[in-house]
């Protein structure tokens, strides 16, 4: 009698996922203060330990970059890996993901307006408004893969590193400027 070999991938349990831990105060900060940008490294992070953690073929640049498209199916994951680690239904946020999308091409519509002087100082003030949206979105979903995570303060990743303060240091220069110029648009 012989023995039928199955491929190693059928027989390996699957691999536990993995996503990107941060601090709520961490996390507020740097999307803040880089008005959003981090918010393409937020992605890219997530996306990053999950493609280790699974080996998953998948490009996480990318998905970083085009967010928008992979935010839903990011979320979803977060949702499993919550559901996997507690044996109960998360609080969904697979709802924030469609908020954040939405949010995030508002934004884009307002910046675009803002820049051809369009609608001023209103298409101004709606870019600071879905950078709020945008970012409390990420933050529900930074919450529950905390959680899930087992680090709910996100204490393993609390500390701000020389280069987050140099982007928070260009971020701040550039919210100067930003509100300066919304100041002398309102005065107008």
């Amino acid at each position: 009698m012989t023995e039928e070999v199955l491929p190693k991938s059928i027989t390996d349990e699957p691999a536990e996922m993995q996503f990107y831990i941060v601090s709520p105060r961490k996390f507020w900060t740097l999307n803040i203060m880089t008005f959003g940008f981090y918010s393409v490294y937020w992605f890219f992070k997530h996306w990053q330990e999950y493609k280790k953690s699974t080996g998953e073929d998948l490009w996480p640049i990318a998905r970083g970059i085009f967010s928008i498209f992979f935010a839903h199916s990011l979320f979803s994951l977060m949702e499993t890996k919550y559901e996997i680690q507690h044996k109960a239904k998360p609080s969904r946020i697979f709802h924030y993901a469609t908020l954040f999308v939405v949010a995030s091409i508002l934004g884009n519509i307002g910046s675009r307006l803002a820049d051809n002087e369009i609608g001023l100082p209103y298409t101004m003030y709606s870019m600071y408004i879905t950078l709020i949206i945008s970012s409390f979105c990420l933050h529900k979903a930074q919450s529950l893969i905390n959680l899930a995570s087992a680090d709910p303060n996100g204490s393993k990743n609390d500390r701000f590193t020389l280069l987050n303060f140099v982007w928070i240091f260009i971020g701040l220069v550039f919210w100067i400027f930003l509100i300066i110029g919304t100041f002398a648009i309102t005065a107008q």
